[in-house]
């Protein structure tokens, strides 16, 4: 019987326990299904602030360029006068700012001083109540403390007055900031860098390819670490860039030694093109998203939703493990020298004949009000500057050389909204016009397009080869079918007669030293600029790779790859053979 009992007792026990277990299990899966909701609803929440943040991001580019359009607009019209009146104006209003936010800075410092003082004072006052009865050694005391707190609050402030320079309480702000331009100047430098080197098929341009990608990975790493922001914001971005350091080094070191880049090589160096252009590309949104106004001295708070600060944030979470970029055309800045070589033999030319000059070579512009603003004296090439108004009352202004009268360069700024003529068209315009103001042997080489306005360069030809560094840049409005603008300051001072010996390697050989990863579309030989006051004879090949355009030149004497440009896409510039 007893026996029975304690089976049952046992039973009752087992079940209390299975009960309670069941319980717990019942109550634990409720606990993780509440959890497992909460995470689903804390995910939806993250992804939902992230697409605000990237429609408020998104809003604030379309209202920046809006009101940088809207300037642009605005200054488009503006007279010389007018011009330097709004930037005295800005730089009063700067230093006017400025010196606002040092005072404040001061007032809230002497405060600071003063209630100190004041709690000194009720401390000093305290000892002396209690002290009423006779001052003796401990009056003396106290005396003494209070004359010293006095002196010490008046040192203070007089160093603070004579030793405080008027920006050190900018100091934070304006250094943030410089780092940070630097730093995306720097990660825009290495794209370049190492999309150049990718396709580079030579030693020594890979050598020296390498070496440019080494100082500029440094750079950024110096200006992101000085950036102020939190270690754990920018571990992953420091690591990654001292990777490209540490890895193009050790590729330098292994050229150096004759070694050839292997395929393991370049793969690795497609890897970190691929991810230092998103990274170039997060940095651009970011800055395009930063208004002028913005405060970088709020680094130093650490909120995260700080723009920049969050930008890191994701990009820590992100971030694994420009050849010369042509804007205005190959060589477009080719200047190799420092005299005017186009302008030898001519003669000078008094301020009435460069006006003479001005009037007939635009009298179809209907130019009225001309008038003298300055003179360009002490640079290579001196000019006569001269300003003007056509007949509708839109500004033009025009440089003429002061030897031999030639026009450098000049600009009508009218409004161009439409595109009525065909890029033939406008081309047929530019060479007329070039023409008629005596320039013959011009070939287009480059076009470009802004809106509604071609960009066009012109190149000289020596005996049927093009002559890159007398460029001549030639704008012209497709809505009225004329030349807008022009500038030949590169033609006049490089052009000279040329005398340069045949190639000592074919088109063939020289199409071997060009890389495999470029598909070559084009050829043909030209003079470019080599160095510093040097012009050498070089095969120049158009190519892509990636959808991407490229331009080779190897030397038509060594056979060594001096130069490479690429095409950066949202110029839409295209090469007229």
């Amino acid at each position: 019987m007893q026996e029975n009992k304690k089976n049952s007792a046992i039973e009752k026990t087992e079940n209390i326990a299975n009960n309670t277990n069941e319980e717990t299990n019942t109550q634990n899966e409720i606990l993780r299904e509440q959890k497992a909701e909460e995470r689903a609803k804390t995910q939806e929440e993250k992804i939902a602030f992230k697409q605000r943040r990237q429609e408020e991001y998104k809003k604030l580019r379309l209202l920046k360029r809006e009101e940088r359009l809207k300037r642009q607009e605005q200054l488009k019209h503006e007279t010389k006068k007018e011009r330097l009146d709004r930037i005295l104006k800005e730089k009063e209003e700067r230093l006017a700012l400025k010196r606002q936010k040092l005072s404040n800075e001061k007032q809230r410092h002497l405060d600071k001083i003063k209630e100190r003082q004041e709690r000194r004072n009720a401390r000093l006052s305290d000892r002396k109540d209690r002290r009423k009865n006779g001052r003796g050694i401990g009056g003396w005391i106290a005396a003494v403390i209070s004359l010293g707190c006095v002196s010490i609050i008046a040192i203070s402030l007089l160093l603070l007055t004579l030793f405080t320079p008027i920006d050190d309480y900018m100091t934070y702000d304006t250094t943030s900031q410089r780092n940070f331009y630097d730093l995306v100047e720097c990660v825009d430098n290495l794209d370049v860098n190492l999309s150049k080197l990718i396709v580079s098929n030579d030693s020594e341009e890979q050598q020296k390819l390498l070496g440019e990608i080494r100082v500029q990975s440094n750079l950024a790493t110096e200006n992101l670490s000085m950036l102020a922001l939190q270690d754990e914001n920018k571990y992953n971005t420091i690591k990654f860039i001292n990777q490209i350091s540490d890895f193009t080094k050790m590729l330098n070191e292994k050229l150096i030694e004759g070694e050839m880049l292997t395929a393991s090589d370049k793969q690795t160096l497609y890897d970190m093109h691929e991810i230092n252009a998103y990274l170039k590309g997060e940095l651009n949104a970011l800055t395009d998203s930063l208004d002028e106004n913005f405060n970088f001295k709020t680094l130093h708070e650490g909120k995260e939703d700080n723009l920049v600060i969050s930008k890191f944030i994701e990009l820590e979470s992100n971030v694994v493990t420009y050849p010369t970029l042509i804007y205005d055309g190959a060589f477009s800045d080719g200047t190799i020298n420092d005299e005017a070589k186009g302008l030898k033999g001519e003669k000078e030319v008094t301020k009435q004949q460069a006006e003479d000059i001005l009037k007939q070579s635009f009298a179809s512009y209907n130019l009225k009000e001309v008038t003298l603003i300055g003179e360009n004296v002490g640079t290579v090439i001196e000019t006569y500057d001269f300003e003007a108004y056509t007949s509708d009352d839109t500004r033009f202004d025009a440089s003429i050389s002061k030897i031999g009268g030639k026009i450098i360069s000049f600009n009508h700024y009218k409004d161009c909204n439409n595109s009525l003529f065909s890029v033939k068209d406008c081309l047929d315009i530019a060479e007329k016009f070039l023409q008629s103001i005596g320039f013959k042997d011009l070939k287009a080489v480059w076009t470009g397009e802004s809106e509604y306005t071609l960009t066009f360069n012109f190149a000289s030809i020596v005996d049927g080869v093009i002559c890159y560094s007398d460029l001549v840049k030639v704008n012209v409005c497709r809505e009225r079918g004329e030349v807008s603008g022009m500038e030949a300051k590169s033609y006049y001072l490089n052009h000279t007669d040329r005398n340069f010996e045949n190639a000592s390697i074919s088109l063939q050989e020289a199409t071997s030293k060009v890389s495999s990863e470029i598909e070559i579309n084009t050829s043909r030989l030209a003079i470019i600029p080599k160095g510093y006051k040097k012009e050498t004879l070089a095969y120049e090949f158009s190519g892509t790779r990636n959808d991407e355009t490229y331009y080779v030149y190897i030397d038509a004497y060594t056979g060594k790859e001096v130069n490479i440009f690429k095409v950066v896409k949202t110029t839409e510039g295209i090469l007229l053979m």
